[in-house]
């Protein structure tokens, strides 16, 4: 039995949002959505064991929503994962800062991509903070990898 059964992916990128479709075995509930709105719209109804926060959307960035989502009483221990394409080490350290438990940069080779995937939902995310220990080298943050 994985530790994650429910996610929610937010990524506006329709190839980004196929891969990840892939690397998700069937016994994991997704929920897609868009962009920002539509995310923290769905957030008010389900709370998965694990979002998936691309940085660039519409409506409201990544970052936006991270930071409402640690605002809010019923969402602020919520594990996230911020889904990026950058590989700048400031985006990287201000996702963490700003309440991400982890970084997966996005690989452009498929089968690291999904390789990276499928290994979060196998960590055990009954403690988030935890797991964004693991990549503090110093005052600094890594991505997972």
């Amino acid at each position: 039995m994985p530790f994650v059964n429910s996610i929610i992916l937010a990524d506006d990128d329709p190839d980004d949002v196929e891969i990840f479709t892939e690397a998700v075995n069937n016994d994991i509930q997704l929920e897609v959505v868009r962009d920002g709105r539509q995310l923290m719209a769905l957030l008010e109804h389900i709370q998965p064991d694990l979002l998936f926060l691309d940085l660039e959307m519409p409506y409201k960035n990544g970052l936006e929503c991270l930071v409402e989502i640690r605002n809010n009483e019923g969402l602020k221990d919520l594990p996230v994962v911020v889904f990026s394409s950058t590989t700048r080490q400031v985006n990287i350290q201000t996702a963490y800062d700003m309440g991400g438990h982890l970084f997966l940069i996005k690989s452009p080779i498929y089968q690291e991509l999904v390789a990276g995937i499928q290994t979060i939902f196998q960590l055990d995310w009954s403690d988030p903070v935890a797991i964004k220990e693991q990549y503090r080298i110093n005052i600094r943050y890594a991505a997972f990898g």
